[in-house]
Formats: structure tokens, C-alpha cells, sequence
């Protein structure tokens, strides 16, 4: 149940950053909009379909992904969700976008110690893999 919770949190987040305002952002706006959805791409690429799914809870048959972005990144498609959202927050600021943009922020840190957990439970080599991969952001989290 939490992690359907937190599924639902994330995606109402993102709809209120993609229709609470405008779209007319500046070309930085834009070109990190752009930077998030390549993140995503690669991301998903780099996980592999035996490992995709919406929910942070692992599939059964889950393996560890330490290709692609995975090598630098735990978690890209949130820093993906992240970056989008900074872009449009700011390149075309409502208090709804900014309100939007911190929830899913706090929604998406609770869901990185809620999905590392049930990471490690399965996998006895996470920890070590947490150790030498940054969260988020490479050299920040």
C-alpha cells in the first residue's frame, strides 16, 4: 500500500507541474526539460524490461542494473522527474508548479529509502553498491 501511495504521489505531482501553468519557457528551460527526458530514455535502456516497473518495489525476477546511467545514478528516472520539474517550475513559475516541485521532491526521497530497502532485502551486495553510486546526484547525493 505505501508504495502505491507513493506512485500516486509522484505522478499527481507530476501532472501539477506539467498543467499548473504556462509553457512558455526560455531555451534553459527547455534544454533541461530536454537533459530529463534523455535521463529517462537512457535510464530505462540501461535497466533492461526484466526490471521496469512503476511501483519501487522489485520484481521477483529484479537484477541489480549497473550499466548505463545506473553506473553513476541509483535512481535516474527520479532525477529524470526532478530535472523536468526544476525546468518547468522555474522557467515558468506558478506557486502551484513550486508547491508541486517540493512535494514530489519529499515524495521521491521516501521513495528511495522505501524502494533501497526493500533493495537490500533482496539483494545482500546492495550496500556495497550504495557505497560507490550516488543517489540522485553524482558528487551532491
Amino acid at each position: 500500500m505505501r508504495s502505491i501511495l507513493l506512485v500516486a504521489g509522484q505522478f499527481g505531482s507530476i501532472a501539477v507541474l506539467l498543467f499548473g501553468g504556462g509553457w512558455q519557457l526560455p531555451w534553459w528551460a527547455w534544454a533541461l526539460f530536454a537533459l530529463g527526458l534523455l535521463v529517462f530514455a537512457w535510464a530505462v535502456v540501461s535497466l533492461g524490461g526484466n526490471n521496469f516497473t512503476i511501483l519501487p518495489d522489485p520484481r521477483a525476477t529484479n537484477t541489480l542494473s549497473q550499466r548505463g546511467i545506473y553506473r553513476w545514478l541509483r535512481h535516474p528516472m527520479y532525477t529524470a522527474v526532478l530535472l523536468c520539474g526544476v525546468a518547468v517550475a522555474f522557467g515558468a513559475p506558478s506557486m502551484l508548479r513550486w508547491f508541486a516541485l517540493f512535494f514530489s521532491l519529499v515524495v521521491l526521497v521516501i521513495k528511495v529509502y522505501h524502494e533501497e530497502a526493500l533493495l537490500i532485502a533482496r539483494h545482500p551486495v546492495y550496500p556495497q553498491r550504495m557505497k560507490r553510486v550516488a543517489r540522485l546526484c553524482p558528487g551532491i547525493w
